[in-house]
């Protein structure tokens, strides 16, 4: 389990999705995030769809801002 802050994830993250998650908060589209991660559109979008249910989130923008919150990730403003 991953601790952090007042969160507790029962599943964490895995490497895709948090990488996933900083390319959306990043502005990324969905294709430029499946190019990115090496994987279809349909994947990339499945990354962030399981990141937001595992945070418990109730979309992908609210994933993002929980991310964030917690310190999970930390948006570049879109230089990756």
């Amino acid at each position: 389990m991953q601790l952090m802050g007042e969160l507790q994830l029962m599943r964490p993250l895995d490497d895709n999705e948090l990488e996933a998650l900083k390319l959306f908060a990043n502005g990324r589209s969905a294709d430029e995030m499946a190019e990115l991660l090496g994987v279809s559109k349909s994947m990339a979008m499945h990354y962030l769809r399981v990141a937001a249910r595992k945070l418990g989130a109730r979309n992908r923008v609210h994933a993002v801002a929980i991310a964030v919150r917690i310190g999970l990730i930390r948006p570049s403003g879109g230089n990756e």
